[in-house]
């Protein structure tokens, strides 16, 4: 999925603007805010817990580019009102508006019970997820991957080269064997007491197997809940979508590395890429090209 440039650090005037559009946003759809008001990673967006007519709510404001605003993570939450079967917040109304060079999408979305299983994307401790958890999040991604789309969240020739520049193999991404993923399968938009997954901007079609390649990887500084999703989701992670997915995760988690986040998991990635690479499951190397 393609995803706007944005500044690696806290900006003060990205985030006066995204609370200006904030503002805006609960003027137009009549709201107040109750609570305090959080930023998105890398300050891509704003949201906080609203209220209107005695109901309680969660609305989102997110910013972009104008030479953005058509990607498909734009709608992704109004898109997902197809998925059925899943835990998830529903969108109660959008609003949308441009400010110069940059476009905004406000998403009023129910309120999701519960509380995130972490404060961050990456596992630090663990998580005390009981049985009745686990089995919710087998079903709910079952549910996911059994939803028809053409939404993509990747792109199959950049996964390719990503992989080869990181690690030194040229593979062959395969496209027939990729299903509907939420494609930003953190801790941190997964809920409990009750079970739910918030965050539905990037879903689309991904490799088999993504989803549990995403939340391992995000899990591997608790090497006990990593090889407990490794157990879990054997099916699709051991086939080659699964390790291909799984290689391309880790070369998202060392991108991020390199920009100062989750320094303290590179160690563990690598770690995990030689067992990958290790594998016994053939991995279709990309035909070389013939000479002309």
């Amino acid at each position: 999925m393609a995803t706007d440039p944005l500044p690696t650090v806290a900006s003060t005037p990205v985030r006066t603007a995204l609370r200006l559009a904030h503002s805006r946003a609960l003027a137009d759809l009549g709201l107040d805010a109750i609570g305090r008001s959080r930023f998105g990673w890398r300050d891509r967006s704003i949201g906080s817990a609203v209220e209107r007519a005695g109901s309680s709510y969660w609305l989102r404001v997110v910013w972009a580019r104008s030479e953005w605003a058509r990607s498909s993570w734009r709608v992704g939450n109004q898109d997902a009102m197809t998925i059925t079967g899943v835990e998830k917040p529903r969108l109660i109304d959008a609003r949308a508006w441009e400010e110069g060079p940059l476009v905004y999408r406000a998403d009023l979305m129910s309120l999701l019970p519960g509380r995130v299983c972490a404060p961050t994307s990456v596992l630090e401790r663990t998580p005390g997820l009981d049985e009745t958890w686990w089995t919710a999040l087998e079903r709910n991604l079952d549910a996911v991957a059994a939803t028809p789309t053409e939404r993509t969240v990747l792109d199959s020739e950049i996964m390719r080269r990503r992989i080869g520049v990181f690690f030194g193999i040229d593979l062959d991404v395969d496209q027939d064997d990729w299903v509907a993923s939420h494609g930003d399968l953190h801790w941190n938009n997964l809920h409990r007491e009750p079970f739910a997954i918030a965050d539905w901007e990037s879903w689309g079609l991904a490799p088999r197997g993504y989803d549990p390649a995403f939340l391992l990887g995000h899990s591997l500084a608790v090497p006990h809940v990593a090889d407990q999703i490794a157990r879990r989701f054997r099916r699709d992670l051991e086939t080659e979508s699964g390790i291909v997915s799984q290689l391309y995760v880790m070369t998202k988690l060392l991108t991020r590395a390199d920009a100062g986040e989750h320094v303290g998991l590179v160690p563990a990635v690598h770690r995990h890429v030689g067992r990958l690479l290790g594998t016994r499951v053939p991995l279709r190397r990309r035909a070389p090209a013939r000479a002309t």
